[in-house]
């Protein structure tokens, strides 16, 4: 009996059918250049191939370019999403699917520094001096650091993670650069601790993004300056925590086409018991080519930098502007920043806040 039997024949009318949707939806509709659902730019159309070069890479830009424009894609790539992340297996390599759907970063070798399983210690050294200069540098103005480290969320929410990558480590990378900077007499705070402890009682992270939460922020801010040795600024968790709030599904969801369908929780935060809220920040021109921020409190005290990226911009602005005189943010860029920039504000204190996967200087000068 043949392919296209008689009975078969609808159903050959119904296959072509579903297969032209897409193309109908498409060319109704105009060629988008982004998918806000899945955080990226799409692929536009390859020009037409000059050299042998370009016929090379024709096909790999062809597909590149189809693969992000067809109809019913968004609903498609949504839908897909949805059930691999029902049974638990990632649609991005990027993102790892652990333990009660958390979901964690697999990007810049995330998973194996939190396990334990990669140890750059060249990377680390050179971390630790460039460190080490800038204490220097700063001490000859009479400016303190203070050199921080967020840690991952797989570093945090171990117990989280797939069976596979669960168990704890005896050393890790951030071990590692602990003894760094104290072999080199730069002031080094380990967050661990405290964000362990916190999350004992409340989550301190994202379930579904690779950051923590205002709760965790909190917790971590007020380390800070508790080894700064200014308790004054501390902030009571106790005081301020209002409970959590239901969000949509962040970076790692958006990751999956998934941020819309899945929802998480995020930390209410009131710091009205300390204050009026402080005003809101002001693009600063920095190296970086977002720019950073700047916050004029009006407050007879100290110019804080943190020099940190996206773990600290916009989660610590609030708590540091609650007590300083003028609060600034500026990117780290791998070592990048421009110290005479940090300079130019004249502040009494600096923060280098690279989040753990990130405290490294590569490309940095």
């Amino acid at each position: 009996m043949g392919l296209l039997a008689r009975h078969r024949r609808p159903w050959t009318f119904v296959l072509i059918g579903l297969l032209a949707v897409p193309m109908a939806v498409q060319l109704s509709q105009p060629s988008a250049t982004v998918s806000e659902g899945e955080a990226r730019m799409f692929a536009v159309a390859p020009t037409w191939p000059r050299t042998w070069q370009d016929w090379s890479a024709l096909p790999r830009s062809l597909d590149r370019y189809l693969g992000d424009h067809f109809g019913l894609r968004t609903e498609l790539v949504r839908a897909h999403g949805l059930l691999r992340y029902s049974v638990g297996l990632p649609s991005d390599l990027r993102v790892v699917i652990g333990r009660d759907k958390w979901l964690f970063l697999n990007g810049d070798a995330t998973i194996a520094q939190s396990t334990g399983a990669l140890m750059r210690e060249a990377a680390v050294a050179a971390f630790a001096e460039r460190a080490a200069a800038l204490k220097s540098r700063l001490a000859a103005r009479n400016t303190r650091l203070l050199v921080t480290v967020p840690p991952n969320s797989s570093t945090i929410n171990r117990d989280r993670l797939p069976g596979w990558a669960g168990q704890t480590p005896s050393v890790t990378e951030y071990d590692l650069m602990m003894k760094a900077l104290a072999a080199r007499n730069v002031q080094a705070l380990d967050l661990r601790p405290a964000l362990l402890a916190a999350r004992s009682r409340y989550p301190a992270y994202r379930r579904t993004d690779s950051h923590w939460n205002k709760l965790g922020a909190l917790v971590a801010y007020n380390a800070v300056v508790d080894a700064l040795g200014r308790h004054d600024w501390t902030i009571d968790p106790a005081r301020v925590l209002k409970g959590f709030e239901t969000v949509e599904g962040g970076d790692l969801a958006r990751l999956l086409a998934v941020s819309t369908d899945v929802t998480d929780e995020e930390a209410r935060i009131d710091l009205s018991a300390y204050g009026p809220r402080p005003p809101d920040p002001v693009p600063i021109a920095t190296q970086f080519e977002e720019g950073g921020d700047l916050i004029e409190t009006g407050r007879d005290g100290p110019t804080i930098v943190v020099v940190g990226d996206s773990f600290t911009r916009g989660y610590w602005q609030d708590y540091f502007a609650m007590h300083v005189g003028r609060y600034v943010w500026m990117h780290h860029e791998q070592c990048g920043f421009v110290p005479s920039i940090v300079e130019s504000f004249k502040p009494a204190i600096v923060i280098l806040a690279p989040v753990e996967r990130q405290m490294f200087c590569f490309g940095g000068r």
